[in-house]
């Protein structure tokens, strides 16, 4: 591997430091697909372990060290520690490198000798990680991590620790034009149902995404389309709707008969649904700019079902992004306000009988059950069918929350 890839994983990381997010990262373009991947594994793997990086250094950095050097010396640190295909003689000469060509010879001095002392510690700096707090174990912010140990108590390193790991690619079939079999042969993939497929070769199922056949999403919002039970010639209204994958999976539940509404706050993104429609060749869902908070009143009672994914933490995907793992839970605090006047808004739109499904990809209790519990002590009418928190080191490698509700009268 050489210098430029080392150098594009920097920079990555450094905007993704100053408050970039990860998935927005582009830094990697001009490099040849091996080393596209290896400054991709060094600058996301720095920013997943960027808390216990903080936590070593902190043994061998004085305060008031220039933060981009602190940044240089993380994804040293982080080739050392956890890139075992990387010689730490590499990890460490290749480093120095670039502090000298970026910082000069006086930085390039000091970067030498912390990364030469951590070579020689290194084993006993992944025995003290290793023993050393849960989250500069699993690197987090601490507020975070303590408030998820005081909801799932002894289950918190499960939880922490599956964010490492990598989620599957899982395909949502589109039963309008094919079926999981043919799906699963012609892009390498395994039928888990009639209608998902976990995708075997990640690209090969991009190239093929334009054949409408199937499209991206996550087996825990697969099952709670599949919850909300869709049908022909019903009316769904999802207020929440962006990027959109949920309303294209009741159209395809309800075989592209009925209506879906899909509303969303911000109208630059409505496109991405229509786009996705028409790839997937349904004409039923109509789109239109709302937000989710305000009522429009001619709507009440007109629903069928209701779709409610509400904006929240993503703390249930900090595996896919791992800078939430970072947020204060006083980050979190507006959403709710946020996410109780969705649901009583969303709620209004169901006819008798009608259901409603509330979700969150997050696993703070605070976002789910609490507000699942205050929803129906305020408002009468509704009753709870059920409700899930599905956990990222179950088969669905992400963590959910969906809760069925049922407009009794």
């Amino acid at each position: 591997m050489n210098d430029k890839a080392r150098l594009a994983a920097f920079k990555a990381f450094s905007r993704i430091a100053k408050g970039a997010y990860s998935n927005l990262i582009s830094d990697f373009g001009e490099l040849k697909s091996i080393d596209r991947a290896f400054a991709e594994s060094i600058a996301l793997g720095t920013l997943e372990r960027k808390v216990t990086l903080e936590w070593v250094l902190a043994k061998y950095v004085k305060s008031g060290t220039k933060k981009d050097i602190l940044y240089l010396l993380m994804t040293g640190v982080y080739q050392i520690l956890y890139m075992d295909r990387v010689p730490d003689s590499a990890a460490c000469d290749e480093t120095v490198t670039l502090a000298k060509s970026i910082f000069g010879q006086k930085s390039a001095g000091f970067v030498n000798a912390v990364l030469r002392e951590i070579c020689r510690s290194r084993d006993k700096l992944l025995s003290d990680i290793e023993s050393s707090e849960g989250y500069i174990k699993y690197s987090a912010n601490e507020e975070l991590y303590r408030l998820l140990e005081s909801q799932y108590g002894s289950d918190i390193e499960n939880i922490f620790g599956a964010f490492f790991g990598k989620s599957n690619t899982v395909l949502r079939v589109n039963t309008l034009k094919s079926d999981a079999v043919s799906v699963a042969n012609a892009i390498g993939g395994e039928v888990i149902s009639d209608t998902t497929v976990i995708c075997g070769e990640p690209q090969k199922a991009l190239a093929l995404i334009a054949s409408g056949e199937f499209y991206i999403q996550g087996l825990a919002s697969q099952r709670a389309v599949a919850l909300l039970g869709a049908e022909r010639g019903q009316t769904v209204i999802d207020v929440c709707a962006c990027p959109g994958g949920k309303s294209l999976g009741a159209a395809i539940d309800m075989c592209n008969e009925g209506k879906v509404l899909s509303f969303d706050l911000h109208a630059n993104k409505l496109p991405l649904i229509e786009k996705s429609a028409k790839t997937l060749g349904i004409d039923i869902i109509k789109t239109e700019k709302q937000d989710a908070r305000v009522a429009k009143e001619e709507l009440f009672g007109a629903a069928d079902r209701v779709i409610c994914d509400v904006p929240c933490s993503g703390s249930g995907v900090m595996g896919s992004k791992p800078e939430i793992k970072y947020k204060s839970p006083s980050d979190f605090c507006g959403l709710y306000t946020t996410q109780r006047a969705i649901i009583r808004t969303a709620a209004k739109y169901l006819k008798a009988g009608g259901v409603m499904v509330y979700s969150t990809c997050s696993i703070n209790k605070l976002e789910n059950e609490e507000i699942i519990k205050d929803f129906l002590s305020e408002n009468g009418g509704y009753r709870l069918i059920c409700e899930e928190t599905c956990l990222p080191y179950g088969k669905e490698k992400e963590g959910f929350y969906m809760a069925k509700i049922k407009r009794e009268f």
